[in-house]
């Protein structure tokens, strides 16, 4: 059953909005949900989209550009525009709600302390319920048997990419969905689980059916935003290539504004799980495919782990020390460098109820004896001393740069041990 305007004005959620006009658009079927605060670049407005804004810059007293805004959605078939007013816009004027209704165009006014975010959650758990089947048995749409078709296709082809040596022999399959072979990508890894597991929930049916509904979601966004993809098979995780514009300049963090992208979007899709991505470095052409994915998989891994302060989406080239820590296969050569530096610390901690770890990786932090006593509230003096008793402890002086860096390895082997339950 379609998803139309007027089913998402019924949610409880709009009470606080008005319809303004374009009630002869209320049966126009709701496809995405598009946020734009600003309303420059229209270009990437879809049929079918609930388009929210706040509209900042746009000049609403200019008539022309009114109805050029208006005429332009229009044709680009959009199901309604929501704008809030109370921000950038005090009140919207009745040649704008006019031009909305001659083109049947549904005009609604949010309020100033309405959430976009609350918005556009409640509307894309519905497009979810209404777009993805419940059950084997469920009548697909014809939109997603395209997009079905589409994904099946891109996983045939990443599974001849992982099988491969040679790369170029994929080029003309790959220029089928719109990658360029010799162009710099990035891969991502998307792994997605609830937050709660309810008592008696099978568990492996339940996370097939997620990691379905996440791919499918995530290759909606890149389709809507014009970003070329890969998708490939998914077992605990979803993987990915992209290409885009920026990653041309081949920086190692220039396509991290498309992950943010794609996991708040993600998080607003699935309020109720936990989702976590992994990205590479940028490449510099689909022929370093296998060592990309192979950083991407360590740094979800990292981001599994919490390696990072429990951070979400964690970037490769932001592994600092771990990057080398992960590459150890032999564990026992970490345990030793564990008890070599960090060990005695921890065990003297327990002993004593200290606070030498934690004073430790404060000074670390900071490199500074000043900074780090203000951050832990002690005198200079407490702080000095504790330092002494860290040396006389690991034979490390915290003071002495190699040797900080040799405390600070031992302590991010330490919180990487510890997280597997490593430690003897």
């Amino acid at each position: 059953m379609a998803f139309t305007v007027k089913k998402a004005l019924e949610k409880g959620i709009f009470q606080s909005c008005r319809l303004l006009t374009g009630q002869a658009g209320l049966q126009n079927e709701i496809h995405w949900v598009n946020i734009l605060e600003i309303l420059d670049d229209l270009s990437h407005v879809e049929q079918g989209e609930f388009l929210i804004t706040t509209a900042h810059d746009f000049d609403i007293s200019n008539e022309k550009k009114q109805l050029d805004m208006l005429q332009f959605f229009a044709d680009r078939k959009l199901a309604a525009i929501a704008i809030q007013t109370g921000h950038y816009i005090n009140m919207l004027p009745s040649t704008f709600i006019d031009y909305a209704k001659k083109y049947h165009l549904p005009l609604i006014e949010i309020p100033p302390e309405a959430s976009f975010k609350n918005l556009t959650r409640v509307l894309m758990n519905e497009l979810f319920s209404h777009e993805l089947p419940q059950s084997d048995n469920a009548e697909l749409s014809e939109g997603q048997i395209l997009l079905n078709a589409r994904i099946n296709g891109m996983n045939r082809l990443w599974s001849r990419l992982e099988e491969s040596d040679r790369t170029e022999d994929l080029h003309a399959e790959m220029k089928d969905f719109n990658i360029q072979p010799r162009e710099p990508f990035q891969a991502l890894l998307i792994h997605s689980g609830p937050r709660r597991i309810r008592k008696g929930a099978p568990g492996t049916t339940m996370e097939s059916h997620l990691i379905t509904s996440v791919k499918q979601i995530a290759a909606r966004i890149l389709l809507q935003r014009h970003i070329p993809f890969l998708i490939g098979p998914s077992d605990q995780y979803i993987p990915l290539v992209i290409q885009f514009e920026q990653l041309k300049n081949k920086k190692a963090n220039s396509a991290q504004p498309l992950s943010e992208q794609l996991y708040n979007e993600l998080t607003m899709f699935f309020p109720d799980q936990v989702i976590l991505i992994g990205t590479s470095n940028v490449h510099g052409d689909i022929s370093e495919f296998k060592p990309a994915m192979n950083e991407a998989i360590k740094a979800l891994q990292a981001s599994r782990l919490g390696l990072l302060d429990n951070v979400k989406l964690v970037s490769y080239s932001k592994l600092g020390l771990y990057r080398l820590i992960m590459e150890i296969k032999n564990i026992e050569t970490l345990q030793e460098l564990y008890a070599e530096t960090i060990a005695p610390l921890v065990d003297y901690d327990q002993r004593c109820k200290g606070d030498l770890l934690q004073t430790m990786k404060t000074f670390l932090r900071h490199m500074s004896i000043k900074k780090a006593a203000e951050a832990l509230y002690v005198h200079r003096h407490t702080m000095r001393y504790r330092l002494e008793q860290i040396e006389k402890l690991t034979g490390y002086n915290p003071l002495v740069p190699a040797d900080a860096l040799q405390l600070n390895l031992g302590l991010h082997v330490f919180h990487y041990l510890k997280t597997l339950n490593l430690l003897h």
